[in-house]
């Protein structure tokens, strides 16, 4: 390159938590030349296979109120809060459904059985128990197809923004009404 000329600066960092605000100032004249924040990310959880360590966000206030002695018929038993806690291993990304790791689709009684290694017969009569406290949400596909399972959102979630805010809509009318409702936005549109 010709014609470049060697400028020294000075380069400045402060960090905070994950991220660095850095500074570039000209060495001569003090003048910045460029600053801003500088983030360290592994990308979003979930969408690459074996990498990093991800989380399940678990509502505390909710999550007493279904395990507390003062609320005896939402109150979870050791077989139905040991399924739920199963359950959110294989939460789906950004969906309340719960979803097969390796294949991405959402899981019938059945299939759930088999990927826990547990008995078809206990995990339908334990499912059944969750639907009917409003801890999950069985959705009915009918014509001989699975129904599949929803984890309350107002209780446990994985992700950051929702899919489709239409599925918050199962929890509103449930038996379970938390202390708390947990808003969500809708996850934004990827640009094509």
């Amino acid at each position: 390159m010709k014609n470049v000329k060697e400028k020294k600066v000075f380069i400045g960092l402060e960090h905070a938590g994950n991220s660095t605000f850095r500074t570039i100032t000209d060495a001569e004249t003090g003048e910045i030349i460029d600053q801003g924040w500088l983030s360290k990310s592994q990308g979003k959880p979930g969408r690459k296979k074996n990498e990093g360590a991800y989380f399940v966000k678990l509502y505390k206030t909710n999550l007493i109120q279904i395990v507390s002695e003062k609320v005896k018929e939402k109150k979870l038993d050791l077989d139905e809060a040991g399924l739920f806690f199963m359950l959110l291993a294989i939460s789906g990304w950004q969906t309340p459904y719960v979803v097969n790791p390796n294949t991405g689709e959402n899981m019938g009684a059945s299939e759930i059985a088999s990927f826990l290694g547990r008995d078809r017969k206990n995990i339908h009569y334990l499912l059944d128990r969750l639907v009917s406290k409003g801890i999950i949400s069985k959705v009915l596909n009918g014509n001989g197809k699975s129904n599949h399972y929803m984890i309350n959102t107002n209780i446990a979630f994985y992700g950051r923004t929702i899919d489709d805010t239409n599925h918050l809509d199962v929890f509103k009318t449930c038996p379970y009404e938390p202390v708390n409702y947990i808003n969500y936005r809708k996850t934004p549109e990827k640009k094509k």
